[in-house]
């Protein structure tokens, strides 16, 4: 049975759904109606848990979020479709920090915290990223080369377009950075005959990696390693990727990172960074609350001219920037398709609040690359060597004679 506080917080919700003309129907635990007045009625709420009504109190992307993920409420019809037209029209994403979250950041070591932050989000077993990800396990925005491209082949585009721009030739000394389950690792040894070194700071993907690796024959050419990018040492390599890490650097070690970057390229080497930028300058003190917290703990997007410049700063060359946002939009449908569809496959894997906590932020991150609020940038730097200044670094996309690059 509803309190009376309870039920004044629900009216007060569907009077603000009526206002932002979202049609929907929420029937509560004991089987009572309350509907907006829009016509056409596509989505109905079901409370499942009493707890559900303080979510209701300050409704936002994490209130609302974490009620859905602890299973307080059930959708019928497209989650997908009303989480598009709430987003859209009502929640606010970003939230104060606490006191304690400031303090707390700078208690751990940063290596130590990336270590944890990673393995949190990618030590589930390999086995529930498979089912939605495919063969080519391929965690990062693919390339659709036009509206029949299926999701596969997107990946396949994507890992083939970094391996041209890096001009990759065989035996040359590729760092995979953040090399993930090993896919980009394996192509290109396979297709262009490099010699790859992956880090990782995730023991779930290191395993998977290295299985995958010795199945294809390519020991000899790929090693994996449990590394933070920060204990490069003095090695140095011809050519550097880093597919989807650098969203985990966060801002105030992005400086730091471009210049390890830099100390590990030879002279005249190649440096691709694929990433995830905003659109949107933070409010100082703020945070995504939900993604820190549920998916991506120490993760943070930057602009991609602060990216720019502190790769300049750090003695890099931009050569091309290139956004890829409307392709991550068709990435991350695919991955929900997916997920939606072999849902009963991946419960016996996983559990159902962590199945509601991808199953969300996809769709969240699905709406913010249509609505322009982020994208998806490959950054291609240059290691200037003034002795030797090569111009086929700098032919251009459109050039008749260029064949390397995408």
């Amino acid at each position: 049975m509803k309190t009376f506080k309870e039920s004044f917080f629900l009216k007060k919700f569907i009077e603000t759904l009526d206002q932002v003309r979202v049609p929907i129907e929420i029937i509560d635990t004991s089987g009572n109606r309350f509907s907006t007045a829009c016509e056409e009625i596509k989505h109905r709420l079901y409370i499942k848990n009493q707890k559900f009504f303080n979510a209701l109190v300050s409704p936002n992307a994490l209130s609302l979020g974490e009620a859905y993920i602890k299973g307080y409420f059930d959708i019928s019809g497209s989650i997908k479709e009303l989480y598009e037209l709430v987003c859209d029209r009502l929640l606010h994403k970003y939230q104060r920090k606490s006191p304690i979250q400031r303090i707390a950041k700078f208690l751990a070591s940063p290596g130590k915290r990336e270590r944890e932050n990673i393995e949190f989000h990618y030590n589930v077993p390999s086995e529930f990223y498979r089912l939605f990800l495919g063969k080519t396990m391929g965690y990062t925005c693919g390339y659709y080369t036009d509206e029949n491209t299926g999701m596969d082949d997107a990946q396949i585009e994507k890992m083939d377009i970094i391996c041209r721009k890096l001009r990759l030739k065989p035996d040359e000394a590729l760092l995979d950075i953040g090399c993930g389950w090993g896919n980009f690792a394996v192509y290109a040894a396979k297709q262009y005959g490099v010699k790859v070194t992956g880090i990782t700071l995730s023991s779930e993907q290191k395993a998977y990696a290295e299985r995958w690796v010795e199945k294809e024959g390519l020991s000899r050419k790929i090693n994996i390693n449990i590394r933070n990018y920060r204990d490069l040492g003095s090695e140095k390599f011809d050519k550097i990727a880093c597919v989807g890490m650098s969203e985990h650097v966060g801002k105030k070690n992005m400086q730091g990172f471009f210049q390890t970057v830099y100390r590990s390229l030879k002279k005249g080497g190649l440096f691709m960074q694929h990433t995830i930028t905003t659109h949107q300058k933070q409010k100082k003190g703020y945070e995504n609350t939900f993604l820190n917290q549920y998916m991506f703990p120490g993760g943070e997007l930057m602009l991609e001219q602060e990216l720019i410049d502190l790769a300049a700063s750090s003695g890099f060359e931009l050569l091309t920037a290139e956004n890829f946002r409307p392709h991550y939009v068709k990435t991350l449908n695919d991955w929900i398709i997916r997920m939606e569809g072999k849902k009963e496959l991946l419960l016996k894997i996983i559990s159902d609040e962590i199945y509601r906590i991808y199953h969300i932020f996809f769709i969240g991150s699905l709406i913010s690359f249509r609505n322009k609020e982020i994208s998806l940038f490959q950054n291609l730097f240059y290691k200037t060597d003034d002795k030797n200044i090569e111009t086929n670094r700098f032919i251009s996309l459109y050039s008749k004679n260029e064949t390397r690059i995408a």
